[in-house]
């Protein structure tokens, strides 16, 4: 079932989680991976490339694992809270909250 979920600063509709999960994760890498290091064009277009053609993942999340990250970029260098930081490693070691 299709539901209206806050993406950044808007509202989308969404037919499942899964992007949704997917967008948040990657906004999180880009702050806590990448806002630090200085990126190059080459940089972001292998993230592109890489992510459109990984089979790791269904198409809808890698789509929205872009849409996070690039939200990450276009937001500037802000770190997350350390909560949410400690609430992400948790999530990366599988250990359920």
């Amino acid at each position: 079932m299709s539901e209206f979920q806050p993406i950044g600063n808007s509202v989308i509709l969404v037919a499942n989680d899964e992007f949704a999960h997917a967008y948040q994760v990657g906004y999180l890498t880009y702050k806590l991976d990448d806002s630090t290091k200085t990126l190059s064009d080459m940089d972001i277009y292998s993230l592109f490339f890489g992510m459109m053609n990984s089979v790791q993942h269904s198409g809808r999340y890698n789509a929205g694992y872009l849409a996070g990250w690039v939200a990450g970029l276009l937001e500037g260098g802000k770190r997350p809270p350390k909560a949410v930081s400690a609430l992400i490693v948790t999530h990366e070691q599988g250990v359920q909250v």
